[in-house]
């Protein structure tokens, strides 16, 4: 069997195991609701260089839908809107590291990163366009799931994570690969009072791409939160990655997040971020609003 035809088997297959639902939240020490749906708009914004002589800017509006039954599985749905300001520096591959860190039912869309200038024909995306011209569409979908198989008592919770990236994004515009990505993952987090640690990796097998070189990575991210209140969790997170395609450079950025319950169903969250690497932006920022029902 060809790479490319295992690639679409393991889509295939990622597609079925995603309908079976995952937890959307952590350990929760005084349980406020369950919630077995809910729906999100965000917008996120990030601008740098990347290791290039030129500066892009991204922009992404995404709406999403998770729905999770019980505290032992949810899944998501995440349907997003891309824009960037030029191509020198290829929109990459999406990874998700969507938690629910506090007790308030927060959840943080961190759905994307930049894979950086690079590729098979230099990081500019489809030869049928202008590299220097803005581009916008929708971006690839992304469908996740994870389960919880062990439950904090004297050790952390661990989750099983799986994600699947479908292309709909127009690689002819170079908003997208063009190809299907799959990746297990494993998280682990423990509450000690107010306090919440997190360690999550997933390890993503690429689809095999005329347009860039791209290669199977390994994603992570982990850092450490309070419960202020009931209603308001804030966190500092550290997101990194290995190269996603050749020539291109590692991601490492780091962010102060928070989440706050402002309503019974509905919850805000933000993020600021800073990069570290020339895989990363310059600067970040992201603000979404979810509805829980």
């Amino acid at each position: 069997m060809t790479r490319k035809a295992l690639m679409y088997s393991l889509a295939l297959s990622g597609i079925f195991l995603s309908w079976f639902p995952a937890p959307a939240a952590a350990v929760e020490r005084q349980r406020i609701e369950d919630t077995e749906v809910s729906v999100g708009l965000g917008c996120e914004y990030a601008t740098g260089k990347f290791g290039s002589s030129t500066s892009t800017d991204f922009i992404t509006v995404p709406f999403s839908v998770t729905v999770a039954p019980s505290q032992n599985f949810a899944m998501e749905l995440v349907i997003p809107y891309v824009y960037q300001s030029n191509s020198s520096n290829v929109y990459g591959a999406t990874m998700p590291f969507r938690s629910n860190p506090g007790r308030s039912q927060a959840k943080t869309s961190d759905k994307r990163f930049i894979s950086g200038p690079g590729g098979q024909n230099g990081g500019t995306g489809g030869s049928g366009f202008n590299p220097d011209d803005s581009q916008s569409g929708i971006g690839d979908i992304s469908l996740t799931g994870d389960y919880r198989f062990l439950e904090q008592r004297d050790w952390p919770e661990l989750r099983a994570t799986l994600y699947l990236k479908i292309p709909t994004a127009d690689e002819d515009k170079g908003l997208g690969t063009g190809e299907f990505d799959i990746g297990p993952g494993l998280a682990a987090s423990s509450w000690f009072d107010d306090w919440h640690l997190r360690l999550e990796g997933s390890y993503i097998f690429q689809g095999d791409s005329d347009l860039y070189a791209t290669k199977d990575y390994l994603s992570y991210n982990g850092g450490v939160g309070y419960q202020f209140t009931k209603i308001f969790y804030g966190a500092l997170m550290l997101y990194g990655a290995t190269s996603p395609a050749e020539d291109s450079p590692e991601l490492l950025e780091g962010r102060i997040k928070f989440s706050w319950r402002f309503a019974q169903k509905m919850t805000l969250e933000g993020y600021g971020a800073m990069g570290f690497s020339d895989g990363s932006p310059d600067a970040g920022a992201a603000l979404s609003i979810y509805y829980n029902f």
